[in-house]
This record gives C-alpha cells, structure tokens and sequence, in this order.
C-alpha cells in the first residue's frame, strides 16, 4: 500500500515539473521576438537624386552614391519615381550579410526633365576633366617646386606661369618689368631666384614689359645676404627729414621709410621720428603731432636700446590711387634690428596710410603688430618669403 502511494507522488511530482518546464519554455518562446535582417543598399542613379520605396516603405530622396539601410531582406520591389520622369518598379534580391547594390536610370519624359541630364552630364565631364587637371597639376608641382612660388608680385618685378617660348620646356615663367626699372627688375629676380633656391637657367623666362608703376621706383627691397651684410657702423639714421621736391608717391614712400627709422638709445620712444617728420606734414597736421603721454616702448625696443642698434627700413609692399591731386597710399614698412654681432631680428610689418596733396602730409594712420606676440614668421624676415 504505502509502496503504491509513493509511486502516485513521484508521478504526479513529475508531471508538475514537466508542466513548469514546458509552461517556462511556451513563455521564453511568446516573450522572445526574432530579431528582423537588415541590409545596406548602395543606390546608383540617373538622375542624381530621385524618390525611392522598398516593399512600400518611403525611404524619400536618395541621391546618386547613396547607401541606405533596408529593414529586410530578401526579395524586395523597388519603386523609383521623379518629377518629369517615368517610374521604374522592379524586384530585387536584398542580402543581409554582404553589401547590395542597385542602378535606377529613369527616362525623362519631359523637356525640364531632359535638360536636367543634360546638365547633370556636362558636370560629370566637368568633374571627370578637373580630376585630370588636378593629377597633373600635383605632378607638376612635385617636379617644379617654384609653381607653389607663382605667381608673385613684387615692387621690382611680377611672376606668372605660361606657355613656354622655347623647345625642351614644359612651361614658361613670364617675368614682368617695369617701363624704366627693367634692370632693376633683372636684378630684383635674380636674387629672389637666389633667395629660393632656383637655378635661373632650368628655366624658360620670358620677359614682358608693363608700364611704370609708383612700386616700381620703390628702393630694392633688400635680400637676406644683403640684410646680413649691414653694420650699425655704416647706418646713419637721419635726425631730419631731406627737404626737396617730391611727387605724391614719393613723398609718401619717404615718409614711411623716415617714420619707421630709429636709434633707440638717441630717440627714446618709437613717436620720435613722427615728431622728426614734421617738417613734412601739413602746418594743420604737424600741430597735432605731439609728444605722447604715454610713448610706446616694445620689448624688441628695449632690447635695441640695450644693444645700441640701429633699424634699416624698407617697404615690402606699395599701393596708391590719386583723386583731385590727392595721392593716398597705403604701404607695408617693414625694418630690421641691426646691432652688434647677433643676428638680426625683425618685428612685423607697419600697415602705413598716408595722404599726400601739396608736397605735404595731410594725414596719416599707421598700425603696428603686437608688442606681446613673437614675431619671428614675419613676413619681414627673408627667410619668410
């Protein structure tokens, strides 16, 4: 008796427990969803951008080059429309495990549609032919360093790259002088040729002649050697201005090279040479011209005060227009610190403005770089150029 009792439990224990498991199992199978595939889809298509759907679904505008991501996969339809064009259905099989890729080429069916691929074809030959350009252009620039030089204008001479004029050359660089300042210009080249590190005869020159401009009868602007070779001994930094008779760009190219000439040690603060520089305003101007309540003094001043340097000035860069016998200049004035045996050093260029009518300055504004910033990339410096 109590033998068949306890078979009855265990047998009823066991179908429970079958009845928890299989109830376990039935719950972990309703609760657990099958993930859904998904593929990615690179679309090429003609036009460049058109609307798509897959199997119904909006994927709006795609553009040509496109990759969207498809929430299935498997067999799809495909159904691409735009504007002026006819609409394309077709299926196509999408696989979740490697890329997928598919061509749309709509027909246009009208005239607004048509001019659309004409335009979109006179781009992609536009494009395909500045991808050639572009190649030969690195090409060029990786064998013939000076290209990243050109083109270059200066107050002596300008630089442009062209055709060449003679056999073995793969092009020519058109140097252009000046009308009356053609050695001068040679000269200026040849040094900046020097400067870079060019070998002037590798080279195809062809030389141009343009008219004379207020740059051109600019002081050389001076080459590092040149530079180098100075000694405070043989400078001479004038306490007056020269009185003589001087057109509109003249005067006002001596007016920045005057003002932007000093001796720390004698003039003290940088406004001493404006103040010099009355005797070439205007009466109206040079009474305002005034010591400063607060004359300036930068750090390389100080430093050429201590070393009893002298500054050599010239002007980097000139531009003028003259209106009612008016000239109004605007100029780069650039100097270097020459001292004892240190190197020289260089701040960054003064941006000069000077009015000029009558033989004499009616005004000027200048501005210069921050007394608190290194200088040492300045354009100023040679080496820079």
């Amino acid at each position: 008796m109590t033998s068949k009792k306890t078979i009855l439990k265990v047998a009823i224990a066991l179908v429970m427990i079958a009845g928890l498991v299989g109830g376990y199992f039935a719950f972990i199978g309703k609760s657990e969803k099958p993930v859904q595939a998904s593929s990615d889809l690179t679309v090429s298509s003609t036009p460049r951008d058109l609307n798509l759907k897959i199997n119904g679904t909006d994927y709006g505008q795609v553009q040509d080059g496109d990759t969207i991501t498809v929430n299935t996969s498997g067999q799809v339809e495909l159904v691409a429309s735009r504007e002026g064009f006819a609409d394309i259905r077709i299926p196509w099989q999408l696989s979740s495990s490697k890329a997928n890729g598919v061509s749309l080429n709509l027909e246009a069916v009208s005239d607004e549609a048509k001019a659309v691929l004409v335009e979109e074809q006179e781009l992609q030959n536009e494009s395909e032919v500045g991808e050639g350009l572009q190649e030969d252009a690195q090409d060029a620039y990786a064998k013939y360093p000076i290209l990243s030089d050109m083109p270059f204008e200066g107050n002596r001479f300008e630089l442009y790259q062209g055709l060449p004029k003679q056999q073995g050359y793969e092009f020519g660089i058109y140097l252009q002088l000046f009308k009356g300042a053609e050695d001068p210009g040679r000269a200026a080249f040849k040094a900046w040729m020097d400067d870079h590190g060019y070998a002037l005869e590798e080279y195809n020159v062809v030389e141009e002649i343009k008219p004379a401009s207020p740059s051109a009868l600019l002081p050389e602007i001076p080459t590092g050697d040149a530079l180098d070779a100075l000694t405070k001994d043989n400078l001479k930094v004038a306490t007056e201005p020269e009185q003589k008779e001087r057109d509109g760009d003249q005067l006002a190219q001596y007016f920045g090279l005057f003002t932007a000439s000093w001796e720390p040690k004698v003039d003290g603060y940088v406004e001493a040479s404006e103040l010099k520089a009355k005797p070439l305003m205007s009466k109206k101007l040079a009474e305002t011209v005034e010591v400063p309540y607060r004359p300036t003094i930068t750090f390389n001043w100080q430093v050429a005060q201590s070393d009893n340097s002298k500054s050599f000035p010239w002007i980097q860069h000139y531009e003028s227009t003259v209106k009612d016998g008016e000239t109004k200049a605007t100029m780069e004035v650039c100097w270097a610190w020459v001292g004892g045996d240190d190197e020289l050093s260089y701040d960054a260029p003064r941006n000069l403005e000077v009015a000029v009518k009558n033989g004499k300055v009616q005004a000027y504004t200048y501005t210069d770089g921050d007394p608190f910033v290194d200088h040492s990339e300045t354009s100023c410096n040679p080496e820079n150029r």
